[in-house]
């Protein structure tokens, strides 16, 4: 099915703007390539916004002035606006590269965005110091966005709106849900629009501040560095599920993480009041690796001030580094210069509305966006990102094992011990089998690994041995004294050994009599049944993480199409 009322290729808007090819669409709209015949062909992308209402019109107009007051090789260049056929178009500089979510999409296996299990990968997707090296500049920018007065906020930070050019600079686009914060007013946004995993929790209620900019730049490195999405945040405020990013990537610093879960608190007031510090924090290393065994950490940030749930307080950043003559910190430990940016004077602008002029702040050097050819990637999207649930903790293998050995034992031990029949012997053992199947396939559905569900078939195979022969018996020292009962009442005066070797010998369970072997070839069928037990938990781990995968297409479906 098309897109509603998308433009045709071909279509020409201001008389020297030709639509091309679609490059991304959603419910606002959509972007196109395009070709400015006005200025020798120059290629560029046409942003088109369906049904231009008032508040269309003023968020088109808010995008508008926020790219044209700031020019940045981090910011997409405005060319020009317009309306035409009742819709409005953004004339903008076509940005080559991928975004940072199709750079993730290329770098883990299978291409799966956001699923990594704990305690699977020695590193990360992307590393500590490219990360850093892409996205401070763009930290940077944002940080003269937020000392506008009033205040200027992205609100849609997130992988797929920073492209990365050809010469890994990176570039933040899609400014469509920008804001003007006012503190004094706190009044709520116009538009209640959130990306889950990275909209901070006051974004849901639409009040928004430089805060929320922090915490969706968090989410962002986080999802980067770990290939594990972060849970949504209105989900955090119930039950915080969101798991230290060094058990996804155990190459990143200590310190790196303990900047990124402050920044990543659930509360505004706990997290790093502006983008400048979060850049200072982010600067200072000192720290190396994780390389201690792994510990529980409590949530961050909880959504609540109750005294049994205080958030989780981190140490405090630390001192800024020096500052130049222009109020921007000196360069530090990974060679990162702010970018060169600042106020402009507004181009001639053909666009007949009003438009906030910029306010007026001290000169500051500009380096221009370089031009690049066009190639296919654009990362602009016009609607929120539908993500899954959040992750849930992942089980112990151990627990996992004790549990489902626990009841088999007892069931096969009674069954065993209180009937005749040797063919129940056999039953007891298939089912022994299925419930060591059943210990692996829980503990991968619960997000578990097969490795992991392995461990959980070797432990069910001990304690289901050890509980088996306990209740095994158990269950023969029952039926001893009840037939010993029964026999001193029908023969009277008889001594008590006799009637406890009578009641051995009429005495039958279902454990076949072939059973008592030597002590050595008890030892091989033991060890023979761990090691089958262990492999029967690998395969109902298998079973388990497919189930676990269906799951979360179900649930993707459900979020897209409810």
């Amino acid at each position: 099915m098309g897109l509603p009322g998308a433009s045709t290729p071909g279509t020409i808007i201001g008389s020297h703007y030709i639509i091309g090819d679609l490059i991304n669409s959603g419910g606002f709209g959509a972007v196109y390539r395009g070709t400015d015949t006005s200025e020798g062909n120059r290629p560029c992308a046409i942003k088109e916004i369906y049904n231009v209402t008032p508040t269309v019109r003023r968020q088109a107009l808010m995008e508008t002035s926020v790219l044209l007051t700031v020019r940045s090789p981090h910011l997409p260049e405005v060319y020009d606006a317009l309306e035409a056929n009742g819709r409005f178009y953004l004339i903008m500089e076509l940005i080559a590269g991928q975004n940072l979510s199709q750079l993730l999409q290329n770098r883990v296996p299978g291409g799966i965005i956001g699923e990594q299990e704990p305690f699977q990968q020695s590193q990360g997707p992307c590393s500590e110091q490219e990360v850093l090296d892409w996205l401070l500049p763009v930290m940077d920018i944002l940080q003269e966005l937020h000392s506008r007065n009033p205040p200027i906020i992205h609100r849609d930070i997130k992988p797929g709106n920073i492209i990365l050019r050809p010469d890994q600079t990176a570039v933040l686009v899609d400014f469509g849900l920008t804001k003007l914060y006012d503190p004094d007013r706190n009044t709520q946004s116009m538009i209640k629009a959130v990306s889950q995993g990275f909209s901070p929790i006051e974004q849901y209620m639409g009040k928004t501040g430089p805060q929320s900019d922090v915490y969706s730049m968090a989410a962002t490195m986080y999802l980067l560095w770990t290939n594990r999405r972060p849970p949504r945040a209105i989900d955090r405020g119930v039950h915080d599920t969101l798991l230290p990013p060094h058990q996804f990537n155990p190459a990143l610093s200590q310190h790196i993480e303990q900047v990124l879960l402050q920044a990543m608190s659930l509360q505004a007031q706990d997290r790093y009041q502006s983008m400048r510090d979060f850049m200072h924090a982010l600067q200072d290393t000192g720290s190396g690796p994780y390389n201690e065994p792994t510990l529980a950490v409590p949530p961050v940030g909880g959504y609540t001030s109750s005294p049994q749930q205080q958030p989780l307080r981190l140490p405090a950043p630390p001192p800024a580094p020096p500052m130049s003559t222009s109020g921007y910190p000196q360069p530090v430990s990974f060679g990162y210069r702010p970018a060169q940016t600042g106020v402009q004077t507004p181009p001639p602008y053909p666009y007949t509305g009003s438009i906030p002029p910029p306010p007026q702040r001290g000169k500051r050097s500009m380096q221009p966006g370089s031009q690049a050819q066009p190639v296919p990637g654009y990362g602009m999207s016009m609607a929120p990102q539908m993500l899954v649930a959040p992750p849930t903790a992942v089980p112990s293998a151990f627990n996992q094992g004790c549990l489902w050995g626990l009841v088999q034992g007892v069931l096969a031990g009674f069954l065993v011990a209180l009937t005749q029949n040797s063919t129940n012997f056999y039953l007891a053992l298939i089912m022994g089998f299925l419930f060591y199947v059943l210990a692996g396939f829980v503990t991968a559905r619960r997000g578990g690994s097969p490795w992991r569900s392995f461990w959980s078939g070797f432990w069910a195979g001990i304690f289901s041995t050890i509980i088996f022969w306990i209740v095994y018996f158990i269950g023969v020292a029952i039926r001893i004294v009840q037939r010993l009962a029964l026999v001193s009442k029908q023969t009277p005066g008889r001594s008590g050994m006799v009637l406890y070797n009578e009641a051995i010998q009429h005495i039958h369970t279902a454990l076949p009599s072939s059973q008592a072997a030597s002590g050595q070839n008890l030892l091989v069928l033991l060890g023979g049944g761990l090691l089958l037990a262990a492999c029967l938990g690998w395969v109902g781990g298998l079973l388990g993480k497919s189930a676990r995968k269906a799951a979360f297409v179900q649930k993707k479906r459900q979020s897209v199409h409810p």
